[in-house]
């Protein structure tokens, strides 16, 4: 009898027989566009979102929801809007808020009854002239300030790279959660008191009096503190830490 036929060969197994699963994708990429264009009737089997199952109304979560915006394809988070800049005296308050770049900023003629407040002020530069009852720095950058007397306290909170000169008497200047302070003291001021809290990159700078020929000096804030027992007393105590340079 003649010999039986050869097998077929290896890459053809399987290949003529019936295939029982799901169909291949049709056209790779070209079938995702295919139905991409068919617009609204690629979502008609998606389950649409209630009311009660949105986040903001759900029971179980919480935190941040922001508000006026829209749903799936609305806007992100919008830029904050600038407030508009305000130099104005209300009652017994100067308020100087939300400038930004101005360096001509005076305030005449204060007196001890009055208040100065500066908020949100970015790269300015104030002066204020007369004797104030307090000033207060709060959420500023970049901003300079000179002022000649002030009756109680000079404070800076929340600031960023400042300056401050006082030409004539200050009795304290407190400075909190502030990043960068250079305070400038006449001869009248002293013996002011500097307080601090959270602060860095602060300095006191004794300016010498008008023509005499003796130089600034600078002197730096202690930002480390060390605190030990004294076994005599049982108390503790702090001081600043010393560096020992080479």
């Amino acid at each position: 009898p003649p010999p039986p036929p050869p097998p077929p060969p290896p890459g053809s197994l399987g290949l003529n027989k019936p295939n029982n699963g799901p169909p291949a994708p049709a056209e790779g990429m070209s079938a995702v566009f295919k139905e991409l264009n068919r617009g609204e009737a690629i979502t008609s089997g998606l389950r649409k979102v209630t009311d009660d199952m949105k986040s903001k109304n759900r029971a179980d979560r919480s935190g941040f929801v922001a508000t006026g915006g829209g749903g799936a394809g609305g806007p992100a988070k919008t830029a904050k809007a600038a407030k508009p800049p305000k130099f104005a005296l209300d009652g017994k308050k100067w308020a100087v808020e939300h400038q930004v770049g101005n360096r001509t900023l005076v305030i005449e003629d204060v007196n001890p009854k009055q208040t100065v407040y500066v908020y949100d002020c970015v790269d300015c530069v104030i002066q204020i002239k007369g004797k104030a009852n307090n000033i207060t720095l709060d959420k500023c950058a970049k901003t300079g300030v000179v002022f000649e007397d002030v009756l109680a306290t000079c404070s800076l909170v929340n600031c960023v790279s400042m300056q401050v000169q006082c030409t004539g008497a200050v009795p304290t200047v407190a400075i909190d959660k502030v990043d960068g302070c250079q305070v400038f003291l006449g001869p009248k001021s002293y013996g002011a008191e500097i307080t601090t809290a959270k602060c860095s990159e602060v300095n006191v700078v004794c300016v010498p009096e008008e023509g005499s020929d003796a130089d600034a000096v600078e002197t730096p804030v202690p930002e480390q503190f060390v605190t030990t027992r004294d076994p005599g007393t049982g108390k503790w105590v702090t001081v600043p830490m010393g560096h020992s340079g080479a």
